[in-house]
């Protein structure tokens, strides 16, 4: 079985322009990331198993992830507004059984999340999530088949936010992982300037090892030193924007 790991990102933001390309140290943010990515399967991906892809909309200011493809990384360019089409578009083109499925605002999604997805999708379960991770951390995935199956009906739909409501959800796996922290006051998710200053304290907090740092170690960093004082105040704000984003959508 050949899965791929879809970092789906653009550089459209309007909150904050080109977020996943900010420099933090020596890399732009979603430099770690996809660094996380292949040293946890640097072992699938050496096999040919597994292939790290960034899944953008085909529109040419996102070319510029094009700066990726030296580490490894592969980048697809597809449907403009519709997530799951360009999943499965990617999917098809790249010859993949399977997709773990990662927000790329997410900069520091678990890579035990996602092992946790990849492991399930080895066994043909066809649509599976994690939980009891702090925001922005947790990871889900399907197989191609279902994906197809998912879409019957919404290829021509806008579909970026709220974009799971496709799936049947009698249909999922349920991975829950133990946290030693998941209360709302922890946000790691890119949308504001705030959580740019989050995740570069916490980068530059938790230093070189960041690449293959655990859940736990990264999430005691941000209690010890209280870093979620950054970007806790704008939770209100993102959620009163994504309902309005979902309201829009399904106006389309």
């Amino acid at each position: 079985m050949r899965i791929g790991i879809f970092v789906t990102a653009r550089l459209g933001s309007s909150r904050l322009p080109r977020k996943h390309l900010l420099q933090v140290g020596d890399k732009p943010l979603m430099g770690y990331l996809l660094a996380r990515i292949a040293h946890e399967f640097s072992r699938e991906i050496a096999d040919g198993n597994v292939i790290s892809v960034i899944a953008s909309s085909d529109e040419p200011e996102n070319r510029d992830f094009e700066r990726f493809n030296d580490s490894g990384t592969q980048v697809f360019f597809g449907a403009i507004d519709n997530i799951p089409l360009r999943h499965h578009q990617a999917a098809k083109a790249l010859g993949l059984d399977a997709i773990v499925a990662v927000d790329g605002d997410d900069i520091l999604c678990s890579v035990r999340a996602m092992r946790a997805v990849y492991q399930a999708l080895l066994t043909d379960t066809p649509y599976v999530k994690t939980s009891g991770l702090p925001f922005g951390m947790n990871s889900f995935g399907y197989s191609t088949s279902f994906l197809a199956t998912s879409l019957d009906g919404h290829r021509k739909d806008v579909l970026e936010t709220g974009w799971g409501s496709i799936f049947d959800d009698t249909k999922i796996t349920e991975i829950k992982l133990f946290s030693p922290a998941a209360d709302d006051k922890l946000r790691f998710t890119l949308d504001y300037d705030e959580d740019y200053q989050f995740f570069s304290a916490v980068i530059e907090s938790v230093g070189y090892e960041i690449v293959t740092a655990d859940d736990e170690a990264i999430v005691k960093i941000v209690e010890q030193k209280s870093l979620y004082h950054i970007n806790e105040n704008i939770s209100q704000e993102y959620w009163a924007n994504f309902y309005r984003c979902m309201e829009q959508e399904k106006g389309n």
